[in-house]
């Protein structure tokens, strides 16, 4: 075994031996971390970092609180961050709070970081990131360093090349994407940046922020780094690092800029072993005894899955309930010191090690969490509270709102509005299941809709999200709940009200929210284009009858108070929304060239009821992006006719229903007559339904049976698909 006799103290506990790596070490930690330049510490990769495992939950809400109830409650926060329960099992009443959390995939980690970085973490992480939550197995006096020679052979047999980056990372792009998408919601500003919506003469106070380091940056290469920032799930799954949605080009940029903080001259020592790496050179024997040493040591605990080959299942220490939770009998790995024999060194801090033997001494005291704890819970340890307030906790701290910036200037005319993600009170009732899948888990497309502001709502993993969805949706039920008629049955539903209502002669929503692409008339809010696909009817009612205690703080007014039909005028406003794309503009947004229907422009067809030359007064025309067309009688359940090119003018549809039949725009108008017969009966339209991409099954019955008739393009022309048979149509 390898003798370690003289530890190295750096500000708490041992970080270091007397062989010749761990006296460089101590020196450079000592040049970075004890006596770094300014200019060092200006990098947020090169933030200066706390000295105890860092888990931003507690230190945003309890780490400042002597109340021994209360940091009793951080102490669990704690006992699950630092996943103490993958070694100590939880009691049955706290096992619905305290779950754990996966560590980092050790999957590629060959390829991510260098042998003598992945020598350094062995040893102690803190070596490496002085803020870890992972423990060190090899800090106290007893450390063999044999066996961190076997397992950093193991892990550099780890390997997994990172796929190559098609785009050079830019650095000034990436230190505006960083400090304008939401980065700083949980990591450090980089000190002197100034925001540029900044007005002249207002200082930013950066003291005491509670920000989550990043010092890891810096041993990744640039492509493994972007990789990461593009995915972070696929290596860390805890999902404490969300997914931004970031472009390739934006993830090299990031990773450019991160990688870009000025680097310490290390010491001759600690070069020469960075230089000597290069030429590492694998053993397989050690490999294999590291391999071994992974399970034995425990570390399947934590890492899960554990790597391949290694099938042992984790080892059980004591349960919580107990251990000692005395002060002054502070032991294994709540020991100030490491202690050897195997015993993870945390290196907590006086605070931490309050908090944790506080939550022991009553472990019996807490009960199961009822609802709103656990979406009190899971929105501490997955940080929702940087970005959003729910219930008057949380929201970005006023030194940090600067940093979430704006693209429009006039979105800062409506205050915190503008630039702050929305709270979240009353979210459960607002929002449908779809935008819920859309904006969390990125399903469906994008959900941004306050195009004017820069911060992103990133992406999260569905096992940690889902179950969050459906508590806040019990939460946030209303009783009783509001009734809202959307059938658009009802005459007085009829979307042309409501269009005339949104107007500059209505209520003026047009002058606070856009539609289609097409900006407000003043301070820009949120486009109304997916209204209907976004928010719960219930909700949307709620909202604009009584805005002021709906959304407080809302800049919204209340514009229907006083107006005798109100509850009729708000239902006329939703079916003007949910027939958008079958209806202009409301007046103040109204262009020429809005008349056109152009289905390539979004992508998805475009359904359209109106008269149509060769087929009749109850047509359903039917745009499709790729340029071919057809128009159904629903009337007569038949399809007409097809054309090419461009689709349809809606002027005359718009502006008066008793002016002549519309025309195609395009060429090649065929008869579909022949070619795709209706039914041989009198036939009863019974409507149309979209699939997910937007093209309408027609239904209508005949002669006792039901059919489904649809077409779509097929490359040479239109496929008709008729209660499942399919037959082609070629057009000219």
């Amino acid at each position: 075994m390898m003798e370690s006799p003289v530890p190295f103290p750096i500000q708490q506990g041992w970080v270091g031996d007397s062989t010749l790596l761990g006296r460089a070490l101590a020196a450079a930690l000592g040049l970075m971390i004890l006596g770094s330049p300014e200019n060092l510490r200006a990098h947020p990769a090169h933030a200066q970092p706390v000295n105890y495992p860092f888990v931003v939950g507690f230190e945003r809400f309890y780490s400042g609180d002597d109340n021994l109830e209360y940091l009793a409650e951080g102490g669990l926060v704690l006992l699950n961050e630092l996943n103490c329960i993958a070694c100590h099992a939880a009691p049955e009443s706290l096992k619905n709070r305290l779950t754990g959390r996966p560590a980092t995939k050790l999957d590629g980690v060959g390829s991510r970081l260098a042998p003598v970085d992945l020598e350094l973490f062995i040893r102690n992480p803190r070596f490496v990131k002085q803020d870890t939550a992972m423990p060190s197995l090899f800090a106290g006096p007893d450390r063999d360093l044999d066996e961190v020679e076997a397992l950093k052979h193991f892990l550099v047999s780890l390997k997994a090349e990172p796929e190559l980056l098609k785009e050079s990372g830019d650095i000034d792009a990436g230190r505006r994407l960083y400090h304008r998408i939401g980065c700083v919601a949980c990591h450090a500003p980089e000190i002197g940046y100034r925001p540029e919506d900044l007005p002249e003469g207002i200082e930013i106070e950066l003291t005491g922020l509670p920000s989550v380091p990043m010092n890891l940056a810096d041993k990744y290469d640039a492509t493994a780094l972007a990789r990461f920032l593009l995915d972070p799930h696929a290596t860390r799954p805890s999902g404490r690092m969300p997914s931004f949605k970031l472009t390739e080009q934006e993830a090299a940029d990031l990773a450019a800029y991160l990688k870009a903080g000025p680097k310490p001259e290390l010491p001759p020592e600690l070069a020469a072993q960075i230089e000597a790496d290069a030429a590492f050179t694998l053993d397989p024997a050690k490999a294999e005894a590291g391999r071994k040493l992974f399970a034995s040591k425990n570390c399947v605990a934590c890492h899960q899955p554990a790597p391949a080959g290694i099938t042992e299942r984790p080892k059980q220490a004591k349960p919580l309930s107990e251990l000692n939770a005395d002060p002054a009998a502070r032991n294994g790995c709540l020991s100030e010191k490491p202690v050897g024999g195997g015993v993870p060194a945390f290196f907590l801090d006086e605070v931490q090690r309050k908090a944790i033997e506080a939550a022991l001494a009553r472990l019996d005291q807490f009960t199961p969490l009822e609802r709103d704890g656990r979406i009190d819970w899971t929105m501490t340890t997955l940080n929702c509270y940087a970005c959003h307030d729910r219930g008057g906790k949380g929201a970005p701290e006023t030194a940090r709102e600067p940093y979430f910036a704006v693209n429009d200037v006039g979105a800062l005319a409506i205050g915190r509005w503008g630039n702050i993600p929305p709270p979240l009170d009353k979210v459960g009732r607002k929002l449908t299941d779809a935008w819920f899948d859309r904006i969390l888990f990125g399903h469906g497309g994008d959900g941004e809709v306050r195009q004017y502001m820069e911060a992103r709502m990133p992406i999260f993993r569905e096992d940690d999200v889902r179950p969050l969805i459906a508590e806040i949706k019990e939460a946030d039920a209303r009783v009783p709940p509001i009734e809202i008629d959307v059938s658009g049955l009802p005459r007085h539903q009829r979307a042309p009200y409501g269009r005339d209502l949104m107007g500059i002669k209505g209520v003026g929503c047009v002058n606070c929210h856009g539609l289609k692409g097409q900006r407000a008339l003043g301070a820009p809010v949120i486009d109304l284009t997916n209204t209907v696909f976004r928010i719960q009817p219930a909700y949307f009612k709620e909202l604009l009858l009584d805005p002021v205690n709906t959304q407080p703080g809302t800049m919204m007014p209340p514009l229907f108070t006083g107006r005798k039909k109100a509850d009729q005028e708000v239902e006329q406003i939703w079916t003007y929304l949910k027939e958008i794309d079958q209806n202009r503009l409301p007046d103040g947004l109204l262009r020429t060239d809005d008349f056109e229907l152009k289905p390539e422009k979004n992508g998805k067809p475009i359904v359209f009821r109106t008269f149509l030359s060769g087929v009749g007064t109850e047509a359903v025309a039917v745009g499709f992006p790729e340029g071919v067309h057809a128009a159904f009688d629903s009337r007569e359940c038949r399809w007409r006719i097809a054309w090419r090119g461009r689709f349809l003018d809606a002027m005359s549809t718009w502006d008066d229903r008793f002016c002549a039949p519309a025309e195609p725009l395009g060429e090649g108008v065929t008869d579909l007559s022949a070619a795709f017969p209706g039914p041989a009966t009198e036939a009863e339209f019974l409507g149309f339904r979209l699939d997910e991409k937007g093209v309408p099954t027609f239904l209508y019955e005949a002669g006792g049976q039901t059919f489904e008739d649809r077409v779509e393009p097929d490359g040479k022309g239109l496929k008709r698909i008729l209660n499942g048979e399919e037959r082609a149509f070629p057009l000219r």
